[in-house]
């Protein structure tokens, strides 16, 4: 079994801090200091679940199927043999996928975003599971770019 872990964007990463950054600002005028530590609790809990989300997204590939798992949860699985086509996609879709440079999978039974940190290797192993699937990755690497921002 071969694993994979996700890429992470910088971008995304950006982008979920500016959405919390707000709940920092909490009033601390709150008569309750019970009050205060639950909300602070709540908002510290609800980043670290992203975080961890983010982090522990899977991707594996074993001799009949590819399996994505975010932390212990298996998210999807599908069979090698059924897929048909793997392309790049930028699509910004909710995805099991922790950057915006993806790879869309598209199987007989159904599509899937995913984001692969060592693309080559991935694409490799499937290509050599299913001889059948049908390539088209075509990369723009400009620094600018930033859904290629990653780590």
């Amino acid at each position: 079994m071969h694993s994979f872990r996700s890429r992470i964007s910088v971008f995304l990463l950006f982008i979920i801090l500016i959405s919390v950054a707000p709940l920092f600002f909490i009033p601390t005028d709150t008569k309750d200091p019970g009050e205060l530590y639950l909300a602070y609790g709540i908002v510290a809990g609800s980043i670290l679940l992203v975080v961890a989300m983010l982090f522990s997204m899977r991707y594996r590939i074993n001799e009949t199927e590819l399996v994505i798992n975010m932390g212990p949860i298996t998210y999807f699985r599908i069979k090698l043999n059924e897929i048909t086509k793997v392309e790049r996609s930028y699509n910004p879709l909710s995805s099991p996928a922790s950057s915006l440079k993806r790879l869309y999978i598209i199987s007989k039974e159904k599509n899937v975003l995913i984001s692969p940190v060592n693309e080559k290797e991935f694409i490799r192993i499937l290509q050599s599971r299913n001889p059948n699937i049908v390539f088209n990755i075509t990369d723009k690497d400009e620094w600018w770019r930033f859904w290629d921002w990653d780590i």
